[in-house]
C-alpha cells in the first residue's frame, strides 16, 4: 500500500497553533509484559504495545510490513498561547493526538518507495 506516492514539500509557514519541539530520542530497554506487548509510550522501534490484537499487512511490492514507531493515545502537544482550547480535552495549555486511539505505523522492510508505510489505527 503506497500513500502520498506525489507528496509535497512541507509547508513553508510553521503550524500556527502547536508549538514545534525537537524530537530527542533515547535508547531504552522495550521490555516485553507478560502478553509480550512492549511499551506504551511514544517509540521508534522496540515491540509495538498493541491495544487490540496485532495487525498484518503487505505492501504492493509484496513484502511483509514491518512495524516501525507508535503514537500512543493521549499524546500531549504544546500549543501557542492564546490558541483555543481542544474540545473535550482536561488541559487549556496541550493538544491531545488521537483521543483514545493508538497509532502505529508499519513501513516496507524493501523500501520499494519512500512513501511505502501504513498507519494503523486501534482503540
Amino acid at each position: 500500500m503506497l500513500l502520498q506516492r506525489n507528496a509535497t514539500l512541507p509547508a513553508a509557514e510553521p503550524e500556527p497553533s502547536v508549538c514545534a519541539l525537537p524530537l530527542a530520542l533515547r535508547p531504552f530497554a522495550d521490555t516485553p509484559d507478560a502478553r509480550g506487548l512492549g511499551a506504551q509510550t511514544f517509540k521508534v522501534g522496540g515491540r509495538p504495545s498493541w491495544a487490540q490484537d496485532p495487525e498484518y499487512y503487505r505492501c504492493s511490492c509484496g513484502a511483509d510490513l514491518m512495524y516501525i514507531c507508535q503514537v500512543p493515545e493521549h499524546m500531549q502537544i504544546a500549543i501557542r498561547p492564546g490558541r483555543p482550547e481542544q474540545p473535550y480535552s482536561i488541559s487549556a495549555d496541550t493538544y491531545w493526538l488521537f483521543l483514545g486511539n493508538e497509532v502505529y505505523l508499519l513501513a516496507c522492510p524493501d523500501h520499494c518507495d519512500p512513501a511505502a508505510v501504513w498507519p494503523v489505527n486501534q482503540n
